[in-house]
């Protein structure tokens, strides 16, 4: 599975399935592009870390995703600093805000469908021109099982994500004749930052623990385990590899059953 000499832009890598993408990419030859929106010691710090593990530099790139603006000059610092372009984007930032339907506003419904799927769509637009020229290229979307199943709370980041996965099957029947695959992966709770406040809000009503109550997410899943950053990195490379050139325009499930009752 060796993607010696390709170069991989991860968004959202500060985060913990950023991080542990990046790892896993940069293990298996990858050059490491990344952009996130956390503060500057976060970023330093992450980056720092990521560049010890990786053992090689990981360059990244400020970009505010809900900005237009932002991810257009993203592009062109790309364009300038790789040249021959990039050959694998991992679409990972996410944002979620849980509430009830009718607390929800619109501003937040926005903020979740910018960073969730109008990006990702921007992103994709625009590298998939080098890798065109190349003969060459993956596109993983990070999507979720809430983009196959509905859940309470949840309204704009279902509807994000389920059209994510519809994002992932139009680029990938218009890429397939070029050599790009596309996929999406769908996993079901994961604990990083993104859960942290449906955690808290959990704690807060029931008085138990943190453990607990990511154990009580866990229990809607048949496996009753959720899934974990490790394996939705290892299903990056798989996608990456030859054994996945065609395999294109899929949605995959990493969701413990939850999506299979």
């Amino acid at each position: 599975m060796a993607l010696n000499g390709k170069t991989a832009l991860v968004t959202g890598i500060c985060g913990g399935m950023g991080s542990e993408i990046a790892r896993s990419l940069a293990l298996s030859g990858c050059t490491i592009l990344g952009t996130d929106r956390y503060d500057a010691k976060t970023v330093t710090d992450n980056i720092e870390k990521l560049t010890q593990i990786c053992k090689k530099e990981v360059r990244y790139f400020e970009c505010n995703l809900l900005k237009r603006e932002s991810i257009t000059d993203l592009c062109q610092k790309i364009d300038s600093a790789v040249p021959a372009g990039v050959d694998i984007l991992v679409n990972n930032a996410g944002v979620v805000f849980f509430d009830l339907l009718e607390n929800k506003t619109l501003e937040g419904f926005d903020e979740e469908i910018t960073v969730n799927l109008t990006a990702p769509f921007h992103l994709s637009k625009h590298f998939f021109v080098s890798m065109k020229k190349k003969g060459w290229g993956r596109i993983v979307n990070i999507s979720s099982a809430l983009g196959l199943v509905g859940s309470p709370k949840t309204t704009g980041y279902s509807a994000a994500k389920t059209g994510l996965i519809g994002l992932t099957r139009g680029i990938a029947v218009e890429a397939s004749q070029y050599g790009v695959t596309c996929n999406s992966i769908c996993p079901c709770t994961v604990d990083t930052d993104i859960v942290k406040p449906l955690l808290s809000s959990m704690q807060e009503e029931s008085g138990e623990s943190r453990e607990r109550c990511l154990e009580k997410l866990a229990e809607v899943n048949p496996t009753k385990k959720n899934t974990t950053t490790t394996q939705i990195a290892e299903l990056v490379i798989f996608l990456c590899s030859p054994a996945a050139d065609n395999m294109t325009g899929t949605a995959i499930p990493l969701d413990g059953g939850l999506t299979a009752q």
